[in-house]
């Protein structure tokens, strides 16, 4: 946990520095009472409408690493309007290797930020996967926003609920910072089993 902790902060702390203008990179850090959580987003634009995306996440217990949870998605993204594209991926999650093919619904305003998907997941066999988040950052002074962010996922088969999570997180953005408090909720199996995670977290939009 502590060399996980020590990499987030070396690419918060650097990763602005040799990033070319075509880039994005969003890391996130939470200390929770649970675990310690990680995960970041990379954007490499390759023309005007397809981008290429690389999503890590991990959640890591302090006690011990029964509950671990990994996933990666490396994504290629091609925009046939202005609101949709398709999204077509490959990675690495609990249990094992996936690919996905999905269509993305994103609108985005001045305050608000709001992006649908659902498509397929294979995984040891097909999976209805939808996707959500919502994002409300309110102006409330020149250089400060609110911050109101929800995501969600779930995949569900003919027989049951297989992954779900929702990250809920509340806070304040100033400049590319956000940080505040955060609730992690993870649902595997129908819920049969489920972890929580309350904490506080810090972004970076570089």
């Amino acid at each position: 946990m502590r060399l996980a902790f020590f990499y987030t902060m070396i690419l918060m702390l650097f990763g602005q520095t040799v990033l070319a203008q075509k880039f994005s990179y969003t890391p996130e850090g939470m200390v929770g009472n649970r675990s310690y959580f990680y995960t970041h987003t990379f954007n490499y634009q390759i023309s005007d409408k397809v981008k290429l995306k690389n999503l890590i996440l991990f959640d890591t217990e302090y006690d011990n690493d029964k509950h671990n949870i990994l996933f990666m998605r490396n994504t290629l993204a091609y925009q046939f309007s202005k609101h949709f594209s398709l999204n077509t991926s490959v990675g690495i999650k609990n249990p094992g290797k996936f690919a996905s093919m999905l269509l993305q619904y994103q609108v985005t305003g001045k305050d608000i930020l709001f992006s649908y998907s659902v498509g397929t997941t294979y995984q040891a066999g097909f999976t209805l996967e939808q996707s959500l988040l919502f994002e409300y950052s309110p102006q409330i002074t020149d250089k400060v926003k609110g911050l109101f962010r929800v995501s969600a996922v779930g995949n569900v088969n003919t027989e049951e609920y297989t992954r779900g999570f929702q990250h809920i997180r509340l806070g304040v953005k100033y400049e590319q910072y956000s940080f505040g408090v955060a609730v992690n909720l993870e649902q595997f199996n129908n819920s049969w089993k489920h972890l929580e995670n309350y904490g506080v977290f810090a972004k970076v939009n570089l």
